[in-house]
């Protein structure tokens, strides 16, 4: 059966609850998809991405600069993604990601945990 109407409600606190994950994760899907069987986006896939070295996903045609990152040894930690959300162009300089930075430190965090499930 349907649940009891008060699981369907959402909960208030003092303070604002943490940014779902799924939420912020909508201004990529203009390019990407967590969806293993989904192709042919203008970016790569992003299931599993978390420890991937960079440039790793097979039939993907990534950019010069991301093949030599990932030859360099990038790969795609907690550390690495949320460097790379707040500044693309810093940690893999001539990438074709174009996104303006993602400033909100919450926002970066709640996209990787969303991340880390895919």
């Amino acid at each position: 059966g349907a649940p009891p109407l008060p699981a369907l409600l959402p909960s208030f606190t003092a303070t604002a609850p943490p940014p779902n994950g799924e939420r912020a994760f909508q201004r990529c899907y203009a390019c990407h998809s967590v969806d293993p069987k989904e192709e042919g986006l203008p970016g790569p896939n992003l299931a599993g991405v978390v420890g991937r070295r960079a440039a790793a996903l097979e039939g993907f045609a990534y950019s010069p600069a991301m093949r030599q990152a990932g030859a360099r040894g990038l790969t795609w930690t907690e550390t690495t993604l949320d460097r790379f959300l707040a500044d693309p162009e810093a940690v893999v300089p001539g990438t074709e990601m174009f996104m303006p930075r993602m400033r909100s430190a919450a926002d970066r965090a709640a996209i990787i945990q969303y991340l880390k499930g895919r």
